[in-house]
């Protein structure tokens, strides 16, 4: 039996789910595998072990308690097993009201897990098996071609800086994030009139959304986001890199990532190059909304919350020298 009432809550919707996919649920029994617990998150992943060393992975979601919302990730993920089978894990069964779930198992660790320490080399490696993964998940659930239009963007961010300035939205520095968002949004014209692509995207594509085997790699939680540019997918995963992992002193001035980690990722992608006018702006856009979206006093902030601000502030003096 595994003590914790998060994850007594979770077994006690297994006996529906097993039954449902013709599974004695009496005959198979349960191992912690996950688990995220915090403000807004309470979230546990089981490993079911049955006959014959069979495996399975139970989800359950006590928070948000927002069936609407898990609904709506199902269908996000049932939508991509569709047309992506091999980059994802089977869903064999689900239930809305109790936001549980039943999927494949897959022997694999996060992204963020094989990142952590690995030298540059070996970070760049596998930047391209996510790049290869991303590519084949956009080419699967394409949308358009289309010229790309930084003014969404950009209006978005001037609403966040007028917020601040008021003093309706508190951030950490203030002054300081003010001159760098100022900077990105005086280089809006270098983006202007020029081609991008659109997918079917994540909608929240961070490194633990990515995991990797020795037989393959795929997404987890979809958030069933929008058709918009690749650059939002591909600018969250990316930032969430350096931020978290990037070696900064390896990064050029003005730049977001280190050129060998970048290439790499972009080698395996395929669909759009680095220089694409999506993912230049959103890369440095993603960097100033990790900055806006941490508490603004350091005694506010978990040690992963001031990890990631340690993180944010190198990466600013790299992508916003002199502001």
């Amino acid at each position: 039996m595994i003590a914790g009432d998060l994850a007594q809550a979770a077994l006690a919707h297994w006996p529906v789910l097993a039954r449902e996919i013709g599974l004695d649920p009496a005959s198979w029994r349960a191992a912690p595998l996950a688990r995220r617990e915090d403000a807004r998150v309470a979230r546990i992943l089981l490993r079911m072990q049955g006959p014959g060393g069979a495996r399975l992975v139970l989800k359950y979601e006590a928070r948000p308690a927002d069936p609407e919302k898990f609904a709506a990730a199902m269908a996000a993920h049932l939508a991509v097993q569709e047309v992506y089978a091999q980059g994802v894990p089977e869903l064999l069964a689900f239930d809305v009201e109790r936001r549980a779930c039943l999927m494949a198992y897959l022997d694999a660790r996060p992204l963020s897990v094989l990142l952590e320490g690995a030298p540059l080399t070996e970070q760049a490696a596998l930047l391209r098996r996510a790049g290869v993964w991303m590519g084949g998940f956009h080419r699967a659930l394409l949308g358009e071609r289309r010229v790309f239009q930084p003014k969404h963007t950009v209006r978005f961010l001037r609403s966040v800086m007028s917020e601040i300035s008021d003093g309706a939205r508190q951030v950490a520095e203030p002054q300081r994030f003010l001159r760098c968002a100022e900077a990105l949004c005086a280089d809006q014209s270098l983006y202007e009139g020029r081609e991008t692509i659109t997918a079917q995207t994540h909608g929240d594509l961070h490194l633990r959304n990515l995991v990797m085997g020795q037989t393959g790699f795929w997404g987890l939680d979809f958030a069933g986001g929008r058709v918009v540019p690749v650059g939002h997918d591909i600018a969250r995963l990316l930032a969430d890199y350096a931020i978290l992992h990037a070696p900064k002193e390896a990064i050029p001035e003005r730049e977001v990532l280190p050129p060998k980690a970048l290439s790499a990722f972009f080698d395996g992608y395929g669909l759009v190059a680095a220089e694409d006018p999506s993912v230049q702006l959103l890369l440095r856009n993603r960097v100033l909304a990790e900055w806006w979206g941490l508490p603004a006093k350091a005694e506010d902030r978990g040690p992963a919350q001031a990890r990631r601000w340690a993180g944010v502030q190198a990466l600013a003096r790299r992508v916003f020298p002199g502001a």
